[in-house]
């Protein structure tokens, strides 16, 4: 009797992760906790490891990252922006990797095991932290953003009632938990647009904006966020807010 054995070194860094994860407590998704594991990352001078998400005690998803500390704030960031969940409900678990075995921890299979027990069901789905780009505006929505749209009504701050539509714009961008995409027009720094009266949140100060720069403009609230753009494009999936 004979055969070959194959040891698998990333399925059983993966079954000694898991069973870790497993023993861990959760903890609340906030920017006093990542701040605590930045300051735990330099004790230990990496960054790197791997992370699962849990919204109302379940375990939603699960990731790998470069540097830790830097994805859960892309994803505290983007769940600030969304309707239909409950940020006191997201935990998360967080175990870092000594670089020697960071390679040999495999995601796929964390996320297999996972999906095993019916749980991770935001992986693949549209939540990682990636930009669609301006040509894909227009395609079938992500379950992620159908079923967590966008708050087009999230505050911004500090915008005074007189302002040019560039700087106005700028500001907005820069606030937003989502995506604003926008066509950069050389005349935007001149155009003055005035917010007296208006409310300080994105959807009633992008229309002010768009008022401003005239009628052949179009902005439209996608369900992963704004765009702003000269011309008339028919969307399939959005709603135009102007004209």
């Amino acid at each position: 009797m004979f055969d070959f054995f194959q040891f698998s070194l990333p399925r059983a860094v993966t079954e000694q992760l898991i069973e870790r994860l497993d023993q861990m407590e959760t903890t609340p998704l906030g920017a006093t906790a990542i701040a605590d594991l930045r300051r735990f990352s330099a004790q230990w001078k990496t960054a790197q490891g791997v992370y699962l998400i849990y919204v109302e005690n379940c375990a939603t998803y699960a990731g790998k990252a470069v540097h830790l500390a830097d994805r859960l704030e892309q994803h505290l960031r983007k769940l600030r922006g969304r309707k239909n969940i409950d940020l006191n409900a997201v935990a998360f678990k967080a175990l870092l990797l000594d670089e020697n075995w960071s390679t040999s921890a495999n995601e796929d299979l964390l996320i297999e095991h996972y999906r095993s027990k019916d749980e991770c069901s935001w992986n693949k789905k549209g939540f990682g932290p990636k930009d669609p780009g301006q040509g894909r505006d227009d395609t079938r929505p992500s379950w992620f953003d159908t079923t967590f749209p966008v708050n087009e009504l999230y505050p911004v701050v500090d915008i005074p009632d007189e302002i040019s539509v560039a700087n106005a714009l700028g500001s907005i961008k820069g606030q937003l938990p989502y995506l604003m995409r926008y066509e950069e027009a050389p005349e935007a720094q001149s155009i003055p647009v005035n917010f007296a009266g208006v409310p300080r949140n994105a959807r009633d100060v992008l229309k002010r904006i768009a008022e401003a720069l005239g009628r052949e403009w179009q902005l439209m609230l996608l369900p992963h966020g704004f765009t702003l753009y000269k011309g008339s494009k028919t969307y399939r999936h959005g709603v135009r807010l102007f004209p």
